[in-house]
């Protein structure tokens, strides 16, 4: 490796440079365009929903969440009798609507839908409406909103592309028939007046960072996890082209939020040549196990999961467990979180089905105690059979060996 006679300068690129992005997504309320955009260019949602679609530790958690709020779907009984729970609107059943409302609520932490009061004026129909497509439109002195935008495009919102416009659901005394109106709630968080953020937010970048080391692992370019370099370079050029080149290294040699630093050395001609030396070394097989770990250990505690086997995840050991640990884990999840996610989903939906004189809307819950029960117990008894087999077998033995020194004896 050729010395480097002379050194005149250094620039330092910080390739890992923090983000500064505040505690909430940032919300302002934009007059000229008639809404309240919700985070950077308005694409809050849209960032949530990309995040998790290249999270698969997050996306198995939010599924099964959603999988026991549903249960077994919505109890029903028959037509005109006093369980009967009708439907919310004539082409989808309850157990569609509550599944989409489900999803929503546990991915932002929030929920809406459309209500539209049927001819007859006493009833009325509910409607999901995809959570990533509203924003607020108008809203009072107090700050709450009077009106709702919806467009299943927010990049574009001129010309034929214009959001339409909802009025907030009034109540049946106040809402006219055939006119549809949007419901919403938001789950309450300390310092955020508009919108919701989901209840996992505290953990969003490490649900970035799943994404990202899924990029890492599959194409191993990602520059975050490479040693730290010198680079020497045989000029020591203006501070217009330092910029240039310091934007060209990070641009294309950073990676995916690059965890690095590259130190550039500025010569002054001469013999000394350009050259890239590494400053350090890692394993990065265990730079990538040690990462994975702790990103999977962030994002379950903020799901506040008892257990990952209860998502079908799993961290540096196997989904097997002790039945009356899953057991257990299963009880503190469904009390502490589940109970308390479909409660909520389902005291909204019962204001409506009040509304239209049928039975309040029931989930039942999924058998998954007796399962696992169940296969605790097939697991005991395979167990036991296995045991008393082998035990028969070394009973023979003895017996034989027995019988063989007897008639020897005798």
């Amino acid at each position: 490796m050729d010395e480097v006679k002379e050194v005149q300068a250094y620039t330092i690129i910080n390739l890992s440079a923090i983000d500064e992005n505040p505690a909430f997504p940032k919300v302002l309320v934009n007059k000229s365009s008639g809404w309240v955009t919700f985070g950077n260019k308005n694409l809050f949602p849209q960032e949530i929903i990309n995040a998790n679609s290249k999270s698969p530790v997050n996306a198995s958690i939010i599924e099964s969440t959603v999988t026991y709020i549903c249960g077994k779907g919505v109890r029903e009984s028959a037509k005109n009798s006093k369980g009967y729970v009708g439907i919310p609107n004539t082409t989808e059943s309850w157990d569609e609507i509550l599944e989409k409302i489900a999803k929503d609520y546990k991915t932002f932490g929030g929920f809406y839908w459309q209500v539209v009061v049927n001819k007859g004026g006493t009833t009325v129909s509910l409607f999901h409406q995809d959570y990533s497509t509203v924003r607020i439109g108008q809203i009072d002195e107090k700050g709450h909103p009077l009106t709702f935008k919806i467009s299943n495009d927010w990049t574009k919102t001129s010309g034929k592309h214009k959001p339409i416009e909802l009025d907030t659901w009034p109540g049946m005394d106040n809402a006219e028939k055939g006119v549809a109106y949007l419901y919403y709630y938001w789950d309450y968080a300390p310092g955020l007046m508009f919108y919701s953020i989901p209840g996992y937010y505290p953990a969003i970048e490490y649900v970035k960072a799943d994404g990202t080391l899924g990029v890492f692992y599959n194409n191993s370019i990602d520059n975050g996890f490479t040693p730290s370099v010198v680079i020497y370079m045989s000029s020591n050029p203006s501070e217009e082209k330092k910029a240039e080149f310091q934007k060209a290294v990070e641009g294309s040699f950073a990676g995916a939020r690059g965890a690095s630093r590259a130190i550039v050395v500025w010569g002054e001609g001469g013999d000394t040549r350009s050259k890239l030396e590494p400053f350090s070394t890692s394993n990065n097989a265990d730079v990538y196990n040690n990462v994975e770990q702790i990103v999977f250990q962030k994002i379950i505690s903020a799901h506040r999961l008892s257990s990952p086997t209860l998502a079908g995840v799993s961290g540096s050991g196997n989904l097997s467990g002790n039945a009356a640990e899953i057991i257990d884990a299963y009880v503190l999840y469904n009390y502490t979180v589940i109970e308390k996610l479909r409660n909520k989903i389902l005291d909204h939906l019962n204001k409506f089905t009040k509304i239209n004189r049928t039975a309040a809307l029931v989930i039942e819950e999924l058998d998954v105690l007796p399962k696992i029960r169940e296969t605790e117990s097939i697991a005991e008894n395979d167990t036991v059979e296995e045991e008393t087999t082998t035990l028969q077998k070394k009973d023979n033995a003895v017996m034989r060996t027995l019988k063989r020194l007897f008639r020897k004896a005798s």
